[in-house]
């Protein structure tokens, strides 16, 4: 750029910094183009690469003041145009960043759900299989699987021989295979 330009923009900025809006016309004129292009290489939009430009232009107007200080225009305006376009990346990869952690939080939620829900389901097919056991059988069952005593245990607290507890242990235990193999049938099929 020639010394004439040169002073001509430094011209126009002390004019824009001090309300002209001719002036400001003249620099967008100017720079717009080549703003858009270099704006445009660093992010391959066209539309972002404008909504970048008309944001720097927009500041530009609203910090004029500062304009009178520039000795270097042309430099400035690119620099200006560079760290915005920085920004605008930066919070364009944050965004993403937040998107895909958004898109896993909502499938793990989806697949926490659907195992609370399965989990829920199987509560109730093991309760109706045990609904269908006598209420002895009932009580050594959940002995037994949910609170873990041995089968002596069970014999011990409930005054029956052990092998009365084997035995009911192994009736419910036919029941409920029995029952899993229709429900193995039913849902597969």
């Amino acid at each position: 750029m020639n010394e004439k330009t040169l002073l001509s923009d430094r011209q126009l900025f002390m004019e824009v910094s001090e309300g002209d809006e001719r002036a400001f016309q003249h620099i967008f004129t100017r720079y717009y183009p080549r703003m858009i292009s270099f704006a445009g290489m660093m992010v391959k939009s066209p539309y972002a690469a404008e909504e970048i430009v008309q944001e720097v232009f927009i500041r530009l107007w609203e910090q004029r003041e500062v304009l009178a200080e520039v000795k270097s225009p042309e430099n400035f305006v690119f620099i200006v145009i560079r760290n915005h376009t920085f920004n605008y990346l930066r919070a364009a990869a944050n965004e993403q960043n937040r998107r895909e952690q958004l898109w896993e939080a909502l499938q793990q939620r989806a697949a926490d759900e659907t195992i609370t829900l399965e989990m829920q389901e199987a509560d109730q097919f093991f309760e109706k299989i045990l609904a269908k056991l006598s209420p002895q059988q009932q009580k050594i069952f959940r002995m037994s699987r949910e609170e873990g005593f041995s089968h002596q245990q069970i014999a011990d607290e409930l005054q029956l021989s052990k092998d009365t507890v084997k035995k009911h242990i192994a009736n419910s235990l036919k029941v409920f295979k029995s029952y899993l193999k229709y429900f193995r049938q039913v849902v597969l099929f």
